[in-house]
């Protein structure tokens, strides 16, 4: 059989290709003008909830979220399953700066319909929410420096490693920092920074790892409202052996005894276990078997997985989805149990869906109905966008990772979309290298 295939770019409100197959007419550009057209059929079709989603897209396209949100909730209430309902409106509160509301939104939806077709774009939305509800913390505790309460008296933070040696372990900086911060979440013994929060902070600051020193790491600290920085540092020369060394930062600016251990590049991993123990213990607490235990088996199964992994972390601080889920994608193939990598992996293509703002839409009209009845709706995405819908063959997006292969539900189904909708159009994204 010979397939017939459409291709078009994907953006982030979800509108995606509410089309009865491959327009034969060229579609056209939405112009505010076109609102009161699709106002018209909502109103005509009151119990359509497709029309009415598509009329909250548009109006969210043209910036006008009041009215964007009363038509999503009309849809939602119809079509609860649909993600565009919960997109639209969540990026409209995220807009007028309620993340919280918008985090609420995401997650509820995700409790409810998180294997619905379609909710990758909602938990994108969720990153990309709790990532500039960081940035807006982070700008917050500047402004109020000087009026900040005292750090909290055991919340920890743990900075980017600085590394030194080759370049391309750069990655290293926010890889180790990563599983660092997970080891110690395993004790239970005391509250741990966010990275999304840290990693907002410095960004704001615009304070790379190599500028941090420790007068940084206590202000940091104060501003994140942790008492205990660890800065940490990993060597990685060309004719040597690594070196990790961490040094425990107090809020006074005051340095806690320093840790090295060195090692094989191969043996980073274990190292990097090692240091984890004795930084709990230069904190005060004794371990129990069982607690060395969880945090001894906290690693991935490989080296090339944890370097994939790192470079997914790194891309994604520098806001680059498109390469964080190519390097989760890496990870996962290197490493098929790999779980924190499949997560990301799933966060980062989802952002893709849901990250790029709507630029603007194209609409065809129907030949065989009245241009004021209806439309099918091409979604058009004028910037950056990284998932192209390629075809109305699989039910099921995929994403590649090599030796196992990652299931991602990625549009509503049919059912869920306009009546005109004729086949369920999915995104095939294909990550490899």
């Amino acid at each position: 059989m010979i397939r017939k295939v459409c291709t078009w770019r994907a953006f982030g409100a979800l509108v995606l290709l509410w089309a009865s197959g491959c327009a034969t007419a060229g579609p056209r550009p939405v112009q505010t003008a076109d609102i009161p057209v699709l106002q018209e059929r909502a109103r005509l079709n009151p119990n359509d909830g497709g029309a009415q989603l598509l009329l909250a897209a548009t109006l969210a396209s043209a910036d006008r979220c009041d009215e964007a949100v009363v038509a999503a909730r009309r849809g939602r209430a119809l079509l609860p399953a649909d993600p565009i309902g919960p997109v639209v409106i969540g990026q409209c509160l995220e807009d007028s700066g309620e993340y919280d509301a918008a985090l609420n939104l995401y997650a509820g939806y995700l409790f409810e319909h998180g294997d619905t077709p379609g909710a990758l774009a909602v938990e994108g939305r969720r990153v990309v929410a709790l990532q500039l509800k960081a940035r807006a913390t982070a700008r917050a505790a500047i402004q109020n420096e000087e009026g900040l309460a005292p750090a909290e008296a055991e919340t920890v933070g743990v900075l980017p490693f600085i590394v030194d040696g080759d370049p391309s372990y750069q990655a290293l900086s926010v890889g180790l920092a990563h599983m660092l911060t997970t080891d110690l979440a395993l004790l239970r013994r005391f509250p741990l920074v966010e990275r999304v929060q840290l990693d907002a902070l410095l960004q704001e600051l615009e304070l790379a790892p190599e500028l941090i020193d420790p007068a940084t790491a206590a202000r940091t600290g104060r501003l994140i409202q942790a008492s205990r920085m660890v800065l940490g540092t990993v060597s990685v020369p060309s004719d040597a052996q690594a070196r990790l060394g961490s040094n425990i930062v107090l809020e006074t600016g005051e340095l806690v005894e320093p840790l090295s251990t060195e090692g094989e590049l191969d043996d980073i991993l274990a190292m990097e276990k090692d240091l984890a123990l004795r930084i709990a213990e230069n904190l005060g607490y004794q371990l129990s078997e069982a607690e060395r235990q969880r945090i001894l088996e906290n690693q991935p199964g490989s080296l090339i997985a944890f370097l994939a992994f790192s470079r997914g972390l790194y891309s994604e601080g520098l806001g680059d989805f498109e390469a964080a889920a190519a390097f989760y994608g890496e990870a996962v193939r290197a490493d098929p149990q790999y779980q924190e990598a499949q997560v990301k992996l799933r966060g980062a293509a989802g952002v893709g869906m849901a990250e790029a703002q709507i630029a603007g839409l194209t609409l065809t009209p129907d030949v065989n109905i009245d241009a004021g009845a209806g439309f099918d709706a091409v979604a058009n995405t004028l910037h950056s966008s990284i998932l192209d819908v390629a075809s109305h063959q699989p039910e099921r997006a995929t994403i590649d990772a090599g030796v196992s292969t990652t299931i991602v539900d990625l549009l509503p189904e049919d059912a869920l979309i306009l009546p005109l909708l004729e086949a369920v159009i999915t995104i095939i994204i294909t990550i490899s290298r």
